[in-house]
């Protein structure tokens, strides 16, 4: 047990490196921020340096006597890294006190002391705490000092607070308590089900933001370079679907490895990623970290008397890249020699070249993996896990990361990518290296057919190609930019003959944002299934293909050419629906209309993009994609071609009709009214106003009423999650 006296002794002054202008301009904004408003966020990539400029944020508190709390979700390293000072081999903040499940502080000697600054008879004082801890019994007594006491409580990782535990903590703290949270995901949650920062509280502001492609380009994060390697594997033969598309509902999909067969797949999808990483990275001994898939049945002829194992596809890589397994160059007779002995150490008992990390190790051996791991040029120089490191994971010499784990979950996503993004100059990393294995997801559509139209499983089924998620991750910023200056590349990779090893035959194909021709592709597939049916007014398949049209994005004439193939397809469907006589009455009235609507808001979507983020364009390029779409070459005219979309394409001819009615579903959708509605007029809800949700979205920057609408806190998820593009 740790006494507070042992904690505050050592120096009485607290020492930072200056911050650098930028930031101080930063830092200055948020200051200003906190003296009239109580609560905001910072939304920075990870590597950015937000814990450092917190430390100044909470340096200015402290130093006028003030109380800060610095908060974290989870008992991860970060809380004790910012608490530690490794200049004075001790405390940051003198007056300070470190409360987690790792470090046991005297817990009635810091109530006493919180008590004391109640009373003013205190100096500044900063509490580092994990929530966890903070609201265990045990802390009461603290947990209620803090709520009456603390002046700034400055809230890492803040999605880690959305409507839960967290989220009633911070809203339990007093009018005297500024809130600033800082996060590089200000999101949570599977693609259709995202939960937002700012649904913490109605006065929850986002006060500064910088994107990752900003931050490549300022050089305060490292180029990136992004490989994709396409397996020959089918998704539905590599994981585990028992489930069927619900499966897509959670983070991650399960690697199945139940039966010999499946167990092969695994291991050549495995031996896959260790061909590409051979063939592309040309420095040895590159720090690297795999994220490995979970497995949710037992694997077969691995394991004592059947037994499950923890962490299994993070053990099964490190025997792959340590050459244990391999898969032949003829994959005729290819059987693994099972069972597999797993071992992160030699004979000699030093680290193997590559190892696994899992929460079944002891501590004190997954700190010592670690800190050897970090150690630039000696072994090991690559990590697999499977649900570790993912967050709080600080390693800027972290020079490749390999994904062998598709997610549904952009903050996932992103925080991965975010391991291998800061910059070294111990190791002298020039870029950082990402390489993914991708799979086929035709057979999702062939085995599900309509059933992708339930729900968002549109999304979910697209968010498992590398080129949706990247689209998504460089939605914001110039990555345009920075792929022209060759500090972001997106590449295909495909190995010559099953290539293998340093010096194996590699084509490597750029890939284009926006991915226009694979969302076309599979809007295609939807169009199709939409053809085959008759079901009566296609409500369902009507939303999500509206949904599906505002993913479009046009960026040059050839997303412009794409798309006018895709409007003309769509097109014909129409006018073959308006003359099949095989339809039943209501289909036959409904499903014209259901193509016609989908024409015309993919339209409207183009010239959207065109309008709002065509600044790279010149204006005969504009007119140029302006003609391929089908309207007069005259740019000056786009807010009437989009007018021309709304009256030939919804129910609601003006923006005003789409106010009326959208004021309408705002009241409609609230979770007050939402769940009296009965049966009927729920139906009417989905029918007739949700697809008015789409075309108003569209029209959210030409009228003050839908934007106030559009923003307002009030509308319910079921509605947010329709327009939020993430």
């Amino acid at each position: 047990m740790t006494t507070l006296n042992e904690i505050t002794a050592g120096m009485e002054t607290v020492e930072l490196e200056p911050l650098r202008e930028d930031k101080k301009k930063i830092f200055g904004d948020i200051i200003k921020y906190l003296e009239t408003n109580q609560r905001g966020y910072i939304k920075v990539p990870t590597g950015w340096g937000k814990t450092f400029l917190s430390k100044h944020i909470m340096k200015k508190y402290y130093d006028e006597g003030k109380l800060v709390l610095f908060l974290v979700s989870k008992n991860n390293p970060l809380l004790s890294q910012t608490y530690h000072d490794r200049k004075k081999n001790g405390p940051l903040f003198p007056n300070s006190a470190l409360l987690s499940s790792e470090y046991k502080v005297d817990r009635k000697e810091l109530a006493e002391t919180l008590r004391a600054f109640g009373k003013g008879k205190g100096k500044g004082f900063v509490l580092f705490a994990s929530l966890q801890t903070l609201l265990g019994k045990q802390s009461s007594e603290i947990k209620d000092l803090i709520i009456e006491l603390t002046d700034l409580a400055i809230v890492d990782e803040i999605h880690n607070f959305i409507n839960n535990r967290g989220n009633d903590f911070l809203n339990e703290l007093g009018e005297r308590t500024k809130i600033l949270g800082m996060t590089a995901t200000p999101f949570q949650g599977v693609v259709g089900n995202v939960k937002f920062v700012d649904e913490i509280a109605g006065d929850m502001r986002e006060v500064y933001a910088k994107t990752l492609p900003e931050c490549i380009l300022d050089d305060e994060l490292a180029p990136l370079k992004y490989t994709i390697a396409e397996s020959s594997e089918d998704i539905f033969e590599i994981f585990d679907f028992e489930k069927g598309l619900d499966e897509l509902d959670k983070q991650d999909l399960f690697l199945d490895c139940s039966t010999p067969d499946r167990l092969k797949k695994v291991i050549r999808r495995t031996q896959l990623a260790k061909d590409v990483y051979d063939s592309m990275i040309k420095k040895r001994h590159v720090k690297t970290l795999v994220f490995c898939a979970p497995v949710r049945k037992r694997v077969y002829g691995v394991g004592a008397d059947g037994e499950e194992i923890n962490a299994f596809h993070a053990k099964l890589t490190s025997s792959v890249f340590n050459g244990e397994i391999s898969v032949p160059e003829s994959e005729q007779n290819f059987e693994p020699v099972l069972p597999l002995s797993f071992e992160n150490y030699t004979p000699e008992g030093d680290f193997r070249d590559t190892v696994f990390i899992s929460s079944e190790l002891r501590k004190d051996e997954q700190n010592a993996i670690l800190t050897a791991f970090r150690e630039v040029g000696k072994p090991p120089y690559v990590l697999c896990t499977v649900g570790m490191l993912i967050e709080g994971f600080d390693f800027p010499g972290l020079e490749a990361l390999i994904l062998l784990r598709p997610t549904l979950s952009m903050r996932l996503f992103e925080q991965q990518v975010g391991r291998v993004t800061r910059l070294s100059p111990v190791s002298g990393k020039q870029q950082g290296n990402i390489f993914e294995i991708s799979d086929s997801i035709d057979s999702l559509y062939q085995r599900f057919g309509e059933g992708v139209f339930s729900g968002e499983k549109v999304d979910q089924v697209q968010m498992l190609q590398p080129e949706i998620r990247l689209e998504e991750l460089f939605s914001e910023g110039d990555a345009a930019r920075a792929i022209e200056e060759g500090k972001i590349e997106i590449k295909k990779v495909e190995l010559g003959s099953r290539g293998k090893g340093k010096g194996a035959q590699v084509r490597e194909i750029p890939v284009r944002l926006p991915p226009t021709s694979i969302r076309a592709k599979y809007f295609s597939r939807l169009l199709a299934l939409t053809e085959e049916k008759d079901i009566g007014a296609f409500e369902r398949e009507k939303r999500e293909l509206m949904r599906a049209t505002l993913r479009f994005r046009v960026r040059e004439v050839r997303d412009a050419e794409e798309l006018t193939e895709l409007s003309g397809n769509i097109n014909k469907l129409k006018r073959e629906a308006y003359e099949d006589h095989r339809l039943g009455d209501v289909s036959r009235r409904h499903k014209p209309k259901v193509f016609g609507e989908t024409e015309w808001l993919l339209k409207l979507q183009a010239l959207n993009s065109l309008k709002y983020e065509g600044g790279h364009l010149s204006m005969p390029e504009k007119n140029r994609i302006l003609k391929t779409l089908g309207f007069d070459p005259d740019f000056r005219k786009i807010d009437s071609h989009r007018l021309k979309c709304l009256k030939l394409g919804s129910a609601q001819k003006t923006i005003p009709d789409l106010v009326k009615v959208l004021g309408f579903v705002s009241r409609l959708s609230s979770s007050e009214t939402y769940q009296f509605l009965d049966k009927k007029k729920k139906e009417q809800w989905k029918r007739e106003f949700l697809p008015a949700v789409y075309w108003g979205f569209c029209f959210v920057k030409d009228s003050p009423e839908l934007k106030e609408l559009f923003e307002s806190t009030e509308w319910d998820r079921r509605v947010k999650n329709i327009i939020r593009q993430k």
